[in-house]
Order: structure tokens, then sequence, then C-alpha cells
């Protein structure tokens, strides 16, 4: 799936939002729940694995969400 370069961004990027979390993710939480919340977190971590230039496709489940 991912290279050894792509893991390291990926890794740096949930360990920047796991020591400083997004203000929206608290929003998220209260609002439409913790799971929820816990989606949009692995959304963001990916996105800022993307623009540090991890070459991460677009999965399948993502997708399908929309379609229904």
């Amino acid at each position: 799936m991912t290279g050894k370069k792509a893991k390291a961004k990926l890794q740096s990027a949930f360990h920047e939002m796991k020591e400083n979390p997004p203000k929206i993710l608290a929003k998220t939480r209260k609002k439409e729940g913790a799971a929820a919340a816990n989606r949009q977190r692995v959304a963001i971590g990916l996105n800022k694995a993307r623009e540090a230039g991890a070459r991460i496709p677009k999965g399948p489940s993502n997708r399908l969400r929309t379609m229904a």
C-alpha cells in the first residue's frame, strides 16, 4: 500500500494530531458524537500527510460513503 516515506509522514501527521488536536474536533465531538470526531481526525491526519507529500490513495470507503 504505502511506502516507507509515506508511512513516516503518516506517523508524524498523526503524532502532531495527538499532541495538538484541532479545535474543530471538539466542536464535532459535541455536535455529532465521538465516532464522527474520530472519522474526522483520521481524515485530517491523512490530508496533512498528503500535503506533506505522502502518496496515499483515496480509499474505497470514502467513495461508498458519498454514494449512500
